[in-house]
């Protein structure tokens, strides 16, 4: 059961830069019908948590002011609402937050999460390793090998682009458990890093022509290419692409990176290429948590880079995620492993 009433919280008082977070007290949430109540070990940060920041996804996303950020959550069960079978107190699991649906975020000492949002984090796994995987995790999961999105074989090639980054991290390990050769994209500093997490190929793009090496590797070209960074960053990814293959774009909100993509899917199509444009399904989404943590588990895939920040240094962490260019996660230790 909770020991107190109010909690801790780091929020935002409204739209801003990373320097308008507060730590204050606030209520610790009710816990409606269907909902689990978690006492938070780690926050993971992912680039969504900025954006929701300065205002760019406010049409997505209801933020209710004083804010409490962040989609990516680890901890304990303390409570659980009417209706919750799958959870008891003492649970250690970890979440996709209710933020998306108006609810509170992670960067607090409690946050209440619907059931099937949740999984959980078995003995072999930390809670630190659990709290960087929703969001980044589950996006490249479902991008990848969903049928109605890449629907990734064996024995295919896949261009991960941007294979540094939290998502890229996950995707490279998703494509070769798979049984998929892989190449991926990255600057020279993340190149072995990027090689480290399985890529067949890597690709400096700084420095090599990503067409020209991609066309060395894949002659006819690639099943599928999974973007995470942006259409513009790929100016002729059409091109590296065989027939009947699919190119997988990760929204970024960002209009300049995104481009036309309704022109984009058509284009595609007039080539014989699919062209998704999507982020992640949350609905029963603690389902795939539970395949992805087990993976973890047993040893077929490792954390990505993880750095870690205090709930006091959350304007940091903000500051060098949207900086760009993070190799692998950034999370905020709240409890931390010692959570009770």
């Amino acid at each position: 059961m909770r020991k107190t009433n109010l909690m801790k919280a780091s929020v935002i008082p409204g739209y801003g830069d990373a320097d308008s977070f507060e730590l204050i007290q606030l209520p610790v949430p009710d816990v409606k019908a269907g909902e689990v109540l978690i006492r938070v070990a780690y926050a993971g940060i992912n680039p969504a948590d900025w954006k929701y920041r300065e205002g760019l996804l406010a049409q997505h996303v209801n933020i209710q002011f004083p804010g409490v950020l962040g989609n990516d959550v680890s901890g304990v069960v303390v409570e659980v609402g009417e209706g919750v079978t799958r959870f008891t107190p003492g649970d250690k699991v970890f979440a996709f937050t209710n933020i998306s649906k108006g609810g509170l975020g992670a960067y607090a000492e409690y946050t209440a999460v619907d059931e099937d949002r949740i999984a959980l984090v078995p003995e072999e796994v930390s809670l630190k390793s659990a709290a960087v995987i929703p969001t980044a995790a589950l996006t490249s999961w479902q991008n990848l090998l969903r049928k109605d999105r890449g629907n990734l074989q064996a024995g295919q090639k896949v261009l991960i682009n941007g294979g540094s980054g939290g998502l890229g991290s996950y995707a490279v390990q998703f494509a070769k458990w798979a049984g998929a050769e892989v190449a991926a994209t990255c600057g020279s500093s993340n190149q072995d890093y990027v090689q480290s997490l399985g890529a067949d190929l890597v690709i400096d793009y700084r420095k090599q022509n990503i067409s020209g090496e991609l066309a060395k590797w894949a002659l006819e070209g690639v099943d599928i290419i999974l973007d995470t960074v942006g259409t513009k960053s790929l100016p002729d990814a059409l091109s590296m692409i065989k027939k009947g293959g699919r190119l997988v774009s990760i929204p970024t909100m960002d209009a300049d990176m995104d481009d036309d993509v309704a022109g984009d899917i058509a284009e595609a199509a007039s080539l014989g290429i699919s062209k998704i444009f999507d982020f992640c399904t949350l609905e029963t989404c603690g389902k795939d948590f539970s395949l992805i943590i087990s993976l973890l588990a047993e040893g077929k895939i490792t954390d990505p880079m993880i750095e870690t920040f205090s709930i006091d240094e959350v304007c940091d962490a903000h500051k060098k995620q949207e900086e760009g260019h993070v190799q692998g996660k950034l999370v905020l230790e709240i409890a931390g492993e010692t959570i009770t």
